[in-house]
């Protein structure tokens, strides 16, 4: 009786499916060699930044290599069916495909999303690094991202009436200046003056319609207060 021996054989791995986390927030996956985000208010959101991370990557590989990037900016983006993918072409070459929200979508039921390639071989610790960096590089390029587009404050619409809000604004301005350094080189008389002035302003924001005569005093008060305070300096 013979006993043949099988050579040793260890299975390999499963593919590579990991999701991207942060800050509590799914931004994205690694599936196998392929790297995708989600969280995109819009296709237009989503090819953009597949642009963004797709030039990244060529940049990294192509400085590995020892070989120039193949220019992707030379046209405009666009989408297009490529067997029965939606891609994301750029200069003519499909660079992404573009992950529309769905029940059964990764990128979720409310994002879009975009997934691209990385060329084989490729071992895991490098998908993850290079996935890194895409993310990276699109936090930091400040591409549009409407998952982390900070949320709007309510904006309240109010009607000021501008004859209403004058006399707060005077008071204010009086008791700055009543209340500064002003007041201790003011004499008596220029002390009294200022009170009626300040009555005499208030009173003219509000009404809207000021007499002659009451127009009249409230230049002699500010004209004799401006004359006490200038011989008040003198003296000294």
């Amino acid at each position: 009786m013979t006993t043949q021996l099988a050579p040793d054989r260890l299975a390999l791995p499963p593919p590579l499916d990991l999701d991207l986390v942060d800050a509590g927030r799914t931004t994205g996956w690694i599936a196998d060699n392929a790297v995708g985000f989600r969280g995109f208010g819009d296709a237009t959101e989503a090819a953009h930044a597949a642009w963004v991370a797709h030039r990244t990557l060529a940049r990294r590989l192509a400085r590995i290599h020892g070989r120039r990037p193949v220019p992707v900016d030379t046209e405009p983006l666009e989408l297009q069916r490529v067997d029965g993918k939606e891609m994301i072409l750029a200069s003519g070459r499909p660079i992404a495909s573009l992950i529309r929200p769905g029940p059964d979508s990764r990128s979720g039921v409310d994002s879009f999303g975009f997934e691209l390639s990385i060329p084989t071989p490729i071992t895991e610790l490098q998908v993850r690094a290079k996935a890194y960096l895409m993310y990276r590089t699109l936090r930091k390029s400040g591409i549009r991202w409407a998952m982390w587009r900070p949320e709007r404050t309510p904006r309240i619409d109010a009607k000021t009436n501008p004859v209403a809000d004058r006399p707060a604004t005077t008071t204010r301005t009086l008791a700055a200046v009543l209340g500064g350094r002003i007041w201790p080189r003011l004499t008596r008389v220029a002390r009294a003056v200022l009170p009626l002035s300040a009555v005499a302003v208030l009173f003219a924001g509000v009404a809207q319609l000021v007499t002659t005569p009451l127009t009249a005093a409230l230049l002699a008060g500010m004209g004799a207060g401006g004359v006490m305070l200038f011989r008040s300096r003198r003296l000294r």
